[in-house]
């Protein structure tokens, strides 16, 4: 099978086999979120309680959709070729909350280094006058205060390292992700974390497959973005 029809036709004559079947996640997710959205801008008249209903039900909603996502590739794996029904309800939302939470812990993980050393930087610039003086006060002020130079030069120091580790870990998750969410399908839970075994399947196919994917989700944004915002 050539790299055009495995990662592009296929794909979207599976996606595309049952239009019904993507028509009800595609109403499903914008339905929820333009009500969601609607009833958010009214949460001033509602009160508080009322925006924790919406969140749950947007919430619920969201999770339903990530567990037909499982499904999906389920059906894949097992070599059908249509889309899964939406009337297994128990176990798309049994799939849906355990994927979100496999989701949430690698994110939490991958943040926890940028967070520690953000609270790091904070913790050190605390306190510290960082005041301009004036022309009245002590104008060589800044000149010998070289503690707040060396302070200020660490603080950007943590902010560029904390950069830098955002961007790579960014990239490890966008070249991750998809195939642990695969590993989920098959093995359950604690799939999701084989990382040794999942890192040993990515090949330059799957890198140009994502990089494929992302360059027309990106287009696509694009446009209708410049369609929203430029009038006609």
């Amino acid at each position: 099978m050539s790299f055009l029809k495995k990662y592009i036709t296929e794909p979207l004559r599976y996606t595309f086999s049952d239009g019904v079947k993507l028509f009800t996640g595609i109403l499903l997710l914008v339905f929820n979120d333009i009500v969601s959205l609607l009833l958010f801008l009214m949460f001033i008249k509602m009160g508080f309680s009322v925006l924790i209903l919406i969140l749950l039900v947007n919430l619920f909603v969201h999770i339903v959709v990530l567990g037909y996502y499982i499904a999906v590739i389920k059906n894949t794996l097992e070599g059908l070729d249509t889309l899964p029904d939406w009337s297994n309800l128990g176990e798309l939302v049994k799939d849906g909350i355990l994927y979100f939470f496999a989701l949430f812990i690698l994110v939490a993980l991958m943040s926890f280094p940028a967070i520690l050393i953000s609270m790091i930087g904070s913790f050190l610039t605390t306190g510290v006058d960082i005041s301009y003086p004036t022309l009245e006060g002590d104008i060589e002020y800044l000149m010998y205060n070289y503690y707040f130079f060396n302070l200020l030069s660490g603080f950007l120091l943590l902010i560029t390292i904390v950069l830098i580790y955002d961007v790579l870990a960014a990239t490890i998750l966008w070249v991750y992700v998809p195939l642990a969410t695969v590993n989920f399908a098959k093995k359950g839970f604690f799939g999701f974390f084989e990382v040794v075994d999942i890192f040993k399947k990515i090949s330059l196919g799957y890198i140009v497959m994502l990089v494929i994917y992302f360059t027309v989700y990106f287009t696509v944004a694009l446009i209708l973005w410049i369609i929203g915002v430029v009038p006609v």
